[in-house]
């Protein structure tokens, strides 16, 4: 069983300006770092590769080893590869003259009925992050960081 997440927001600067910032963990990760802690382990020099990335659930953190990758100039995402099974997908499309980021989120917890009760509970907590990362990074992106 997963539960799944997604999230947008509509930036007001061009989708070139947006993703300079929006793919780059690096840059990314600090911004929304309500979304939990992480540590960068064996990457390249754009940061692309193995990261340990734990996400806030409550109390509880879940989370483990991730690779981070940029399938395409305007997409950032990151897969489990050891840990709690979760994944992230960031896109930016141009909105007009303005740029739209999407975030899914998806994340999986073992167990039948008690992981279904955790991953109801964690889909509300894992908005609330997203909602806030999304804030943190328009807000971020508008008026400088």
């Amino acid at each position: 069983m997963s539960t799944s997440v997604r999230r947008s927001i509509v930036v007001r600067r061009p989708v070139d300006d947006v993703a300079a910032v929006a793919t780059d963990p690096r840059v990314l990760l600090p911004i929304i770092g309500g979304l939990g802690r992480f540590q960068e382990l064996a990457t390249d020099a754009d940061g692309l590769g193995e990261w340990d990335l734990f996400i806030d659930i409550g109390s509880v953190d879940v989370g483990g080893r991730v690779v981070v990758e940029r399938p395409g100039p305007l997409q950032l995402s990151w897969r489990a590869i050891r840990g709690t099974r979760h994944q992230l997908e960031l896109t930016v499309y141009e909105h007009g003259e303005e740029s739209e980021v999407v975030i899914v989120m998806s994340l999986q917890l073992a167990g039948f009925l008690l992981g279904r009760v955790a991953e109801t509970l964690a889909r509300g907590i894992m908005a609330r992050h997203l909602d806030a990362g999304l804030q943190q990074l328009r807000h971020h992106v508008e008026f400088g960081g």
